[in-house]
């Protein structure tokens, strides 16, 4: 994020604590003199929206510092830890509304029909839709991911003001149960929310595996002159800030000189995904394979392609054969990362087939596993095609 962004994104944090403090006092107000659980709930959730502001704001601007030697990597992930405080605080908050709510229904005291409370709810719910819009907004234009959770959290206050105006609608009927009713029904929606907040939070401070960038990765070094085979794609950050790491082996044969170049284009990942910040090459240097995984059926003969029941594991230093079950067989999704994984596990690195799709064939590489293509029906055909591959 430029200057330009992080101003424009703490004037939108800024903007929120202003609005927010307005609402809580009208609310507040009109909550407390018509005895409404659900509008002074509301209030409340509006002061709490004014700490998740300035939790937002603080991570934004701690997340912009450059790195440092005790932060190499930078402080990128203050954001999230930001985004995991808001949704936190949401969650905290649906918890007190369903208190306050349950003893509302226990007690069997109902707040009284007023005028000024019902467009007290009103007002919040104007003015919340269009900090939801504003916020969101600045945080896709910004990239801020606290900001778009922020302006998600401004939606829900939103639904929560609506259900307040209908839930004083029903009292108004004669149904005195609804504002507790409606408190717990805007508590219920709050949570969702919190909890998908702290879902994307977690992912990005856990480093969770974001399989289209990394497929794109895969693609892009695969295609430069001179890579063998990616060997591992590591990518650590938020949404704006990636950091790459990215293992591969070249050729047999090639120079020092001819490295340098190679791993300078590597770097150029940059130019080619703009939210990625710092790219890490590991250079390794061509070896023979060592052991091979040929899919066989129950009978032993190959059959070509990830669905086979077994897979035959050859030791092409002793010869020693080896016959497993292929546990992702009947696997609907992403069959060709599980199958990567789990040969990887058995120190495999080469399979050999007769088709593959381009996605498998990326998380094979990706993991080290050099895919090997024949066109044999037999198994003594794929035998030989193993004894070229230890040859070169």
């Amino acid at each position: 994020m430029d200057n330009t962004g992080v101003d424009e994104a703490v004037k939108a944090g800024k903007v929120s604590v202003l609005a927010n403090i307005v609402l809580t006092i009208v609310k507040g107000v009109a909550g407390i003199a018509a005895n409404s659980t659900a509008l002074i709930a509301d209030s409340l959730h509006s002061m709490i929206d004014i700490l998740s502001s300035a939790l937002v704001w603080i991570g934004i601007k701690i997340a912009e510092k450059p790195p440092d030697r005790d932060h190499p990597y930078g402080h990128f992930k203050a954001e999230s830890l930001a985004e995991l405080g808001v949704g936190t605080v949401i969650i905290a908050t649906a918890i007190l509304i369903i208190y306050d709510a349950v003893n509302e229904l226990i007690s069997g005291r109902f707040p009284e029909f007023e005028y000024y409370a019902l467009a007290a709810a009103l007002f919040s719910a104007i003015v919340n839709e269009g900090l939801a819009r504003y916020k969101i907004d600045v945080g896709m234009r910004t990239k801020s991911t606290s900001l778009i959770a922020e302006g998600k959290h401004s939606r829900t206050d939103v639904v929560a003001s609506l259900a307040v105006v209908l839930g004083f609608i029903l009292i108004y009927l004669g149904y005195w149960w609804a504002d507790a009713v409606v408190a717990i029904a805007i508590s219920i929606l709050i949570m969702q929310v919190g909890g998908e907040i702290l879902k994307n939070a977690v992912d990005v401070l856990m480093d969770r595996v974001d399989v289209e960038t990394t497929l794109r990765i895969v693609n892009y070094v695969e295609s430069i002159r001179g890579i063998e085979s990616v060997n591992f794609v590591g990518v650590r950050g938020t949404w704006r800030n990636k950091i790459v790491e990215v293992h591969f082996t070249v050729s047999p044969g090639i120079g020092l000189e001819e490295v340098e170049k190679i791993t300078k284009r590597v770097e150029d990942l940059k130019k080619e995904i703009p939210d990625v910040r710092d790219v890490i090459p590991v250079v390794k240097f061509s070896k023979k394979i060592n052991r091979v995984a040929i899919p066989v059926n129950e009978e032993g003969e190959f059959t070509g392609d990830l669905n086979a029941k077994y897979f035959e594991i050859v030791d092409l230093r002793n010869g020693i054969k080896r016959k497993v079950v292929n546990e992702y067989s009947n696997a609907e999704r992403r069959k060709g990362y599980l199958i990567a994984e789990m040969l990887k596990n058995f120190g495999v690195d080469c399979i050999v087939l007769s088709k593959v799709g381009e996605g498998a064939k990326s998380h094979f590489k990706s993991v080290g596993i050099n895919v090997k293509i024949v066109n044999a029906k037999r198994k003594i055909d794929v035998l030989k095609e193993i004894a070229k591959i230890r040859s070169q």
